[in-house]
């Protein structure tokens, strides 16, 4: 399954690590393409990562991993249309 996972701190790395790990297609999503946490589980995992657009336009589940003083900011981020008709 194409999974995005929208946050990079402890539970974003830790939840997108093990769903990679048991098989999963796992793009991490944040603020901008070039995060250096995101970049690094990548190179770590051979996992993708981009923007909170780009990981939920890829994906078929979207887990939502940021802290909720800026969730709305990153799901507006992540875009209405990116979001339409997922898990």
């Amino acid at each position: 399954m194409r999974i995005a996972v929208l946050g990079t701190g402890q539970v974003g790395r830790r939840l997108a690590s093990k769903l990679v790990e048991v098989g999963h297609t796992v793009t991490m999503g944040s603020r901008t393409a070039d995060n250096a946490d995101a970049a690094a589980w990548a190179a770590e995992t051979g996992g993708a990562h981009g923007t909170f657009a780009d990981a939920a336009a890829a994906a078929e589940l979207i887990v939502n991993a940021t802290s909720g003083t800026v969730s709305v900011a990153a799901l507006t981020a992540a875009g209405a249309d990116n979001l339409a008709d997922k898990i």
